[in-house]
């Protein structure tokens, strides 16, 4: 997720040879063919890795929130310390510090394909990342060092063009590797490339520093580096794990959480009272415009994970598109955003930057709502329309806010901008990715779970037949419910976009509180929207399908289920007599005697024996009460025949205290 223009340091332009153009023409090209391999390959990661999450999911045996740290982990740790290693590389030399990068990068990155299990694959992505974070930058202070003033935007247009190249060819590419092999391939198919880049780095400098005389030793923000990169870690960590897997309740990922929350605090206070701070917070205070397009921009991107992974992970774990189709689809988007980006940067000053931005925001909502008609049915067009308008807004959007950015700060300070338009980028992109996938995650376990309850009472014939077809396509991996998830995503994702669409307004001057007003808005438009179609979708259980698990089942004479004949049921319906109690036997018989058996002493992988229960002997009423309201997980150790035992929170505590006592007698002696 990285370009050229977003990510040139401050070091890029400055301490160039005094005359580049004494450098022989044979020597120039070999360097740039360094710098062009390195770039290439950090291009195509970026598109390459989501394209093959739905295939990581299937043969590691992972999760949506485990895989995302595939991209997560590298994220990360390129972003924090990237513009550290950007101030390094002038005092310790750009050259030894690209040499390193791509070294490490491209040991990685080819380990990575013989990665037997997610956790190596995500240590492994994570010192890869780190590598990028060394080379990347030193790419275009190196190039700007090796052309004369006037060709220097020459060179970096050279980088451009090769990032383009891997972002535009990337999903193609992935996708037929993909379809021919598996996911390792996207890592070994690189392999080859790799070592070419890291033998023409190592010997074209060979043992040279830098081009340029180093400056000075200064002061190298170093704790500033540590402390942004532990609060990304924290904070990311704890936004993807806890709304997932029942994470809520392991203290560790809450004491995470915390200290990325405090490393944060600490990074802001370092960067204060730095001499000669990594991010400058006095931009931010001193130019509205300024902090309006970097919380733009930085939302912008929180909310592209769900056309680069979800998307894609939709379209081929459940509609199973091809990976080359879905790479087709995915290299249209970023086909129409290069060829737009370069025009309407021609235009932005001309007719206004922030128009364009606002402009290219509105069409990336009608890109995003234009992704709910995906279906089970949709053919090319419909997956491919989207992506067109997607990648027109990000087209019509990237270079107008870059230049808003760039041109609200001092000329002296333009450096510092620039080089914080990649961390905004980068960062963005890494907190929506790690909200989305955790998100896709828990509606899908949500949706399990929902399932799981709904199926355990008897259903009308209709809603049967809907979940043992579901069951049968893969339950929450069915397209149905990928689609289902999909959209919860895409409310979601379009809801940031209000944000940016907020801070885009022309002429609009925004202070402190009213970005915390805009957050406000966002997260109700997020809310209500999801509410409004969680609501209103029939596969929403216990919405239009049929009633949640509730007594009314009882009411229900057919039953077919997962391809059973229907069959009769006898019907009791558990009501108060006329002093209010309950009879336990018929609480019992319909709630219980389906797992335990009519008589209570089970039923083969099942239910357990109630009558010579030492669990019940044990218990007291009140205990036995509040286990049958909040019941006990398949997973849970405890549980001797490994099923799930449902919770009965939604019985009035009349039926529940008459079917403790009713099996209180059946277990005396």
């Amino acid at each position: 997720m990285t370009t050229v223009e977003e990510t040139t340091p401050p070091s890029a332009s400055a301490g160039a040879p005094s005359d580049p153009s004494d450098m022989a023409s044979s020597r120039r090209n070999l360097i740039m063919l360094t710098l062009i391999l390195s770039t290439v390959l950090a291009a195509l990661d970026s598109s390459f890795v989501p394209i093959a999450a739905a295939d990581m999911i299937d043969k590691l045996s992972t999760s949506t929130s485990m895989v995302v740290w595939v991209a997560l982990g590298y994220l990360i740790a390129a972003t924090g310390p990237m513009l550290f290693f950007s101030r390094l590389g002038e005092t310790q030399g750009q050259i030894r510090l690209f040499q390193i990068g791509t070294i490490l990068y491209a040991t990685c990155m080819s380990l990575c394909a013989f990665a037997p299990d997610i956790t190596t694959l995500v240590i492994l992505r994570i010192f890869q990342g780190l590598g990028m974070a060394m080379f990347l930058p030193m790419t275009f202070g190196i190039a700007a060092q090796i052309y004369p003033t006037n060709e220097r935007g020459k060179a970096l247009g050279i980088l451009q063009m090769a990032n383009a190249l891997g972002f535009v060819g990337g999903p193609v590419f992935a996708g037929f590797l993909l379809d021919a092999f598996d996911w390792t391939a996207i890592f070994w198919a690189r392999i080859p490339f790799a070592v070419i880049a890291v033998l023409v780095a190592v010997f074209v400098f060979g043992k040279k520093s830098s081009l340029v005389p180093l400056k000075d030793k200064m002061h190298m923000d170093s704790w500033g580096a540590i402390f942004m990169t532990i609060g990304f870690f924290g904070v990311l960590f704890g936004l993807n794990r806890l709304p997932v897997e029942d994470n809520h309740l392991e203290m560790s990922v809450w004491l995470i959480l915390f200290a990325g929350i405090v490393a944060f605090w600490l990074f802001m206070r370092q960067e204060r009272q730095s001499p000669n701070p990594l991010v400058d917070f006095t931009l931010f205070q001193e130019s509205r415009q300024f902090t309006m397009a970097s919380v733009a921009f930085a939302a912008l991107f929180a909310s592209f994970p769900v056309h680069l992974f979800i998307y894609p992970l939709v379209l081929q774990a459940g509609l199973e598109i091809r990976a080359w189709d879905v790479g087709l689809y995915m290299c249209s988007s970023a086909l129409v955003t290069a060829f737009l980006s370069p025009q309407i940067g021609k235009y932005a000053d001309k007719f206004g930057a922030q128009n364009f931005c606002f402009l290219g925001t509105v069409t990336l909502i009608i890109g995003y709502l234009s992704m709910l008609l995906i279906d089970m049915d949709s053919g090319p067009l419909e997956f491919i329309l989207p992506m067109v308008i997607i990648g027109a807004g990000t087209g019509l959007f990237f270079a107008p806010n870059n230049s808003i950015i760039i041109n609200s700060v001092p000329p002296e300070r333009a450096s510092l901008a620039s080089g914080l338009i990649g961390t905004l980028r980068q960062s963005g992109y890494a907190v929506g990715y790690a909200v989305i996938a955790s998100l896709f995650t828990a509606v899908q376990d949500l949706y399990e779970s929902e399932l799981a309850y709904f199926t355990l009472g008897v259903l009308p014939e209709d809603a049967a037949d809907q979940v043992a077809d579901l069951y049968e396509k893969g339950s929450i991996w069915s397209p149905e419910i990928l689609i289902y998830v999909f959209q919860i995503t895409i409310i979601i994702c379009t809801a940031i976009l209000i944000l940016v669409l907020i801070n885009s307004l022309p002429r609009l001057k925004m202070e402190r509180i009213h970005h915390f007003g805009a957050v406000a808005a966002t997260l109700v438009v997020a809310v209500l929207g999801t509410a409004t179609f969680v609501g209103a979708s029939t596969l929403t259980p216990g919405g239009a399908t049929g009633e949640r698990a509730l007594s009314n089942w009882r009411t229900y004479d057919d039953v077919k289920a997962f391809g059973m004949s229907s069959q009769s049921v006898a019907i009791q319906v558990a009501e108060a007599d006329i002093t209010g109690e309950y009879d336990g036997s018929v609480v019992f018989y319909d709630y219980c005697s389906a797992c335990h058996g009519e008589d209570g002493l089970g039923i083969e992988e099942l239910g357990v024996d109630l009558v010579n229960s030492d669990y019940v002997a044990s218990k007291s009423n009140e205990e036995l009460n509040a286990f049958l309201k909040v019941g006990r997980l398949e997973t849970d150790p405890e549980s001797k025949m490994g099923q799930l035992m449902p919770e009965f929170s939604y019985l009035e505590e009349g039926e529940l205290s008459a079917v403790v006592d009713y099996l209180r007698g059946l277990n005396q002696p």
